[in-house]
């Protein structure tokens, strides 16, 4: 997960990235003659550090970048997993995606040690708490709509890892392992999901970003100004983002929001997306697993007021009600 700035003045430099040799590299790569004026971090990121850059050209013009380092604990974070996020964005650029523009890459670390990025800057934040809530699910569902129209008759998508049956099995089975099987509604989803693949279909193909979630949302003024992070795009399912997507706001918002927005991007879409069970119940036991490491994302980026001890229930009651949809549907 990363987010982006706050829609703030650049203000004393928060936490300047490392390597003074690398970064007038870097700089002067990207703008002859230019200097770095003063840094800033982006608060959230799992897997990469982030920083806003304001530099000043020789004529004394200045202008704003951001500098995504990858963090080399983090699974995707080799020189190969720069490249091909470098050329998703250049894909995104072409398909007139909002997303940041890759305007550097360094997939093998010669400035700062690890594969490292420099993109265009996106005005906003991410994590903002929205006052107009229905404005704000209408935006995230809409802006998946031209993302999953980039699809492989149109675009050259086979640089891309596929995300179909066979991979969300070896999905499952690893979270098998983690999870605390002795709880009885996890015993249920496990059997559920076990169960269900063999009657799924899964939807045509397309780009799926495969971590959507507010926080890789950008937003200026209400508006969402673009999408960031795709470290871990793949071409699979449209409902796999829309699922992803909704378990995140069961923990942030609660099931009602997380509800809407689905109704919003099925009124966009124009149809029902079918089956929407199967991918509640498999991102909610993902969530089970891994929701408290996300509350340390929301936590830095200043949402404090989501605890772990709301969360549970929330997660165990959507789970609940999944389940049921399936029985329903059998």
């Amino acid at each position: 997960m990363t987010s982006s700035s706050p829609a703030t003045p650049f203000g004393p430099p928060e936490a300047e990235p490392a390597s003074v040799s690398g970064m007038a590299a870097l700089i002067e790569a990207l703008s002859p003659g230019s200097s770095l004026i003063r840094s800033r971090r982006l608060r959230g990121g799992l897997g990469a550090k982030m920083h806003a850059l304001l530099i000043e050209r020789a004529d004394g013009s200045r202008f704003k970048v951001t500098l995504r380092r990858y963090i080399p604990e983090y699974r995707k974070s080799t020189s190969e997993d720069c490249r091909r996020e470098f050329r998703v964005l250049q894909l995104l650029d072409e398909a007139g995606i909002a997303a940041p523009r890759p305007l550097l890459l360094d997939a093998d670390g010669a400035y700062f040690g690890a594969p490292a990025m420099a993109l265009s800057y996106l005005p906003g934040r991410a994590w903002s708490r929205q006052t107009n809530l229905g404005s704000w699910t209408r935006q995230l569902a809409h802006a998946l709509l031209p993302l999953h129209a980039v699809t492989p008759d149109r675009y050259d998508l086979t640089f891309l890892p596929p995300n179909g049956m066979e991979q969300m099995r070896e999905s499952l089975e690893k979270r098998r392992e983690r999870v605390a099987t002795e709880e009885p509604l996890t015993r249920e989803v496990l059997t559920a999901l076990d169960t269900s693949p063999d009657g799924l279909t899964l939807l045509p193909p397309c780009l799926v970003h495969d971590d959507y979630f507010p926080g890789n949302t950008v937003w200026y003024r209400g508006r969402l100004t673009g999408i960031i992070d795709w470290a871990q795009a793949t071409v699979g399912d449209p409902r796999m983002d829309v699922g992803q997507c909704r378990l995140d706001l069961v923990v942030s918002h609660g099931m009602e929001v997380a509800d809407v927005f689905l109704a919003d991007y099925e009124a966009a879409m124009g149809a029902r997306l079918p089956r929407m069970w199967f991918f509640d119940l498999f991102y909610g036991l993902s969530a089970l697993l891994y929701y408290e490491i996300w509350l340390q994302d929301y936590h830095d980026a200043g949402l404090t007021d989501v605890l772990a001890e709301d969360v549970k229930p929330r997660l165990d009651a959507f789970l609940r009600r999944a389940l049921a949809q399936r029985a329903a549907s059998l």
